[in-house]
């Protein structure tokens, strides 16, 4: 990260610490984080946004990007973080070239809107290629190993069973890394492409969050 892209304060021992002090306004840290699916990556990203007491944008980014390329928010929604490689996408009765138009302009709108939410001020966005759009943020990588996923995605969802939760892990992981790297020059998932990777399955969700924290605070 440009360390000059981080400068001020980030958060005081005492903010650290969850007393519930706000980090200060003029902070201008602006934090991506991607995640496999089911590594607790979105409510790491809810948790940091909160201790350091800056806005937190996952599906809330939805409407503003519906709006920023006129497009329906179902249209957005049915198109969210998908490539525009229509064979890699199921069995939607659509014609390839419209499937690739679309996409590309949701992709558009999204980096316009990602970038504008960069020129506001600090901020948590989760997916999207947010790493890829503001590589000067500090781009975080949450992961986990299969096990650990399965029983979050079952807890998370009572009544799916172990093989559905392991196939829709698998399904929505090779949809995020398509996606991203269809956009992006770098790897999703490989670390040498993020500032700082998380492992939830050994810190769990706090230790991730702290040590986040702790990163954050050292290269302001």
């Amino acid at each position: 990260m440009d360390t000059a892209a981080a400068e001020s304060t980030v958060a005081t021992d005492a903010q650290a610490a969850g007393t519930g002090a706000k980090a200060p306004a003029t902070m201008p840290l602006v934090i991506t984080i991607a995640r496999e699916y089911g590594s607790g990556g979105r409510e790491i990203g809810e948790k940091l946004a909160r201790r350091l007491g800056i806005p937190f944008y996952d599906k809330e980014l939805i409407a503003m990007i519906a709006k920023e390329g006129n497009i329906e928010t179902s249209v957005l929604e049915a198109n969210d973080e998908v490539d525009p490689d229509f064979d890699n996408y199921s069995p939607r009765q659509v014609p390839p070239d419209y499937q690739i138009a679309m996409t590309q302009r949701i992709y558009a709108a999204q980096a316009t809107v990602i970038r504008n939410l960069n020129d506001k001020g600090p901020c948590v966005i989760v997916g999207r290629c947010a790493d890829a759009i503001l590589p000067d943020a500090v781009n975080i990588f949450v992961f986990s190993d299969m096990e650990n996923r399965i029983n979050r995605i079952m807890s998370l969802n009572p009544g799916l069973t172990r093989e559905e939760a392991k196939a829709s892990i698998l399904a929505v992981d090779k949809r995020r890394k398509a996606y991203h790297e269809y956009y992006s020059t770098t790897q999703w998932g490989d670390m040498d492409a993020y500032d700082i990777c998380l492992n939830s399955g050994l810190a769990g969700v706090e230790g991730c969050l702290e040590a986040a924290l702790t990163y954050i605070k050292y290269v302001k």
